[in-house]
């Protein structure tokens, strides 16, 4: 492996992942201008909240599952046996999500009053409809997390990560031609699950995958790929569990508009620190399943610290920009209408707090990573079990005291504990990947970062008024000064196209 071509496959996953959020955002917003805060809207986001948040976990574990088993097909074995083998997972991953999805198709009144109590006759039969339109998402999701890890092992990451833009442009196409035809738009939602896989399959046969339905019972790679499902789903967890406990406790102890604070704080928390964690687990997890497999942990080490330079160039500057600008941040993005001073004062705090997970954010999505290379799939979920636990106790003590930022501190301290505890643990079983070179990478990355702040810091003794003159304009000259350091210096090139 080398790191200029990872360096590159991870810039365009990322501007992948940054379009595919941006058209989201659009598609938020021409949802809400069409359809508002109504019932209609209320019924259509728990219900897409549940094919969304659900259904994707569970196609994210399979896909997870499966990338290391198919890498081990393309070392070890020839194309008739991987065809055999993905021909037989995604015949058993079909079968069974259907049934799955049929079951919730009976069972969609039952389903519709657990996601959507005390609704009204009328309102009701729209959740149940709603409901039995969407739950084929559930096989649509399976088959494209499965079809994206396929291409990802065979490097297509451009593609693989380009999958969500026609899924928001047809729901934004459907919303600009249907208006607020709530029926029309869960169709087109369910459509948009399908394109995901669809838009894949040319490359799949590029690759001269042949699929023959064959359920292939006894292969052991695919039982595998079924007991781990669930440690997978615990494992990656850890962090969307512990935000939804941190809004419980806020609803039951803290004064309204606290919710939806939180919620805001950590949506834009995990929108920006994604798009460039997903992008580098998306573009290195191959390479790990394949040196793991090979048992060979020096390249695995090569990648972390490879992993590490890049996160850490990246996500330092932003825990910067946000310990120094959270409330302008917030302003910017939300304080508009109904979303007052008190509200911007409530999210940044939230943001600031929650922005400081981003050690756990980043060992929760790699190291995990490195665990299912190795196919230890056990480690992750007991960890991620002891983070939920410990942040479940900490908002316990410091909720009541210190209100949201004692929830979303707590949350970012119980992070910060699983990031030592997953380092300790990934360093016992590929052995020391940071070293010496790593600390002097920090101490050369420290003197940009030092000429970002003194920018920064300077452009706002001036005194100019605004968000643009008090905010914007220090930041982005700042970001160019940090950025021009880091060329002249050789960090820029070391950090992304330096062979490694």
């Amino acid at each position: 492996m080398t790191n200029d071509k990872t360096g590159k496959n991870f810039i365009g996953v990322s501007m992948m992942i940054l379009i595919s959020k941006a058209l989201g955002f659009v598609r938020d917003i021409w949802f809400a201008r069409n359809i508002g805060t109504t019932l209609l809207a209320d019924i259509y986001t728990q219900v897409f909240g549940l094919a969304s948040l659900l259904f994707t976990s569970v196609g994210m574990a399979i896909s997870s599952a499966n990338i290391p088993n198919l890498t081990h097909y393309l070392t070890n074995e020839n194309k008739e046996e991987r065809n055999k083998y993905v021909s037989g997972l995604l015949t058993q991953i079909s079968l069974t999500a259907t049934v799955v999805s049929l079951l919730g198709i009976i069972f969609a009144p039952k389903i519709a009053k657990v996601i959507l109590p005390g609704l009204d006759e009328e309102a009701s039969i729209i959740a149940v409809t709603l409901t039995r339109i969407m739950l084929p998402t559930l096989l649509f999701i399976s088959l494209a997390y499965i079809t994206a890890g396929i291409l990802q092992v065979h490097k297509h990451f451009l593609i693989s990560s380009l999958i969500s833009i026609p899924f928001n442009m047809v729901i934004i196409a459907a919303l600009l031609i249907w208006k607020n035809d709530i029926f029309i738009l869960g169709y087109v939602t369910t459509l948009g699950w399908l394109l995901q896989f669809i838009v894949q399959i040319p490359i799949l046969k590029k690759e001269k995958y042949i699929f023959n339905l064959k359920f292939n019972f006894s292969n052991k790679h695919i039982r595998s790929t079924y007991i781990k499902l669930i440690p997978i789903l615990i494992g990656n967890a850890a962090l969307q569990v512990c935000l939804i406990t941190d809004r419980a406790f806020a609803s039951r102890h803290l004064e309204n508009g606290s919710v939806a604070a939180l919620s805001f704080g950590s949506t834009l928390f995990t929108t920006i620190t994604s798009i460039f964690i997903v992008a580098m687990s998306t573009v290195t997890f191959p390479d790990l399943s394949r040196y793991s497999i090979e048992k060979d942990f020096i390249n695995v080490r090569k990648i972390l610290k490879y992993i590490f330079k890049v996160l850490f160039f990246i996500l330092v500057p932003y825990l910067i920009i946000v310990s120094m600008y959270n409330r302008e941040i917030i302003q910017l993005v939300y304080e508009r209408g109904t979303f007052t001073e008190k509200s911007t004062t409530m999210t940044s705090t939230a943001f600031l707090f929650y922005s400081f997970c981003i050690a756990g954010y980043v060992c929760q999505e790699i190291f995990n990573r490195v665990y299912y290379s190795m196919k230890k799939v056990l480690i992750p979920s007991v960890l991620s079990l002891g983070c939920i636990a410990l942040n479940y106790f900490l908002v316990m003590v410091f909720a009541d005291i210190y209100g949201i930022g004692g929830i979303a501190g707590s949350t970012a301290a119980a992070f910060l504990v699983y990031a030592v505890i997953m380092s300790i643990s990934v360093r016992k079983e590929v052995g020391a990947f940071l070293g010496k070179e790593f600390s002097s990478y920090l101490l050369r990355l420290s003197v940009c970062l030092v000429g970002m702040i003194g920018v920064s810091v300077g452009v706002g003794f001036i005194g100019l008024k605004g968000l643009i003159g008090s905010f914007l304009l220090p930041v982005a000259l700042g970001a160019a000064a940090y950025l021009m350091i880091a060329y002249f210096t050789g960090v820029l090139k070391e950090t992304l196209w330096r062979k490694g």
